[in-house]
């Protein structure tokens, strides 16, 4: 058996099962912090709808003041 052939659907099912985490930290003028994150499989349909869950929760948290905090600097 070959596996030339085998190779286009090992890729299919890898990104249909695929894992997806999305994750940030909100924070407001008092210093106080919301963390949006969504995390599940990935698959066609539902990466999306994971992706727009993680983004209503960071539109929400935006409406009531909340910023993204900038990320972390790597320098010492």
């Amino acid at each position: 058996m070959q596996l030339k052939p085998l190779i286009p659907i090992i890729i299919i099912l890898i990104a249909l099962v695929g894992c997806a985490t999305y994750k940030t930290t909100l924070t407001n003028e008092k210093g106080e912090t919301v963390t949006c994150e969504a995390s599940g499989k990935s698959g066609i349909i539902t990466g999306f709808y994971l992706r727009q869950g993680f983004e209503d929760c960071i539109k929400a948290a935006k409406a009531q003041g909340f910023k993204e905090a900038p990320p972390p600097s790597s320098k010492p």
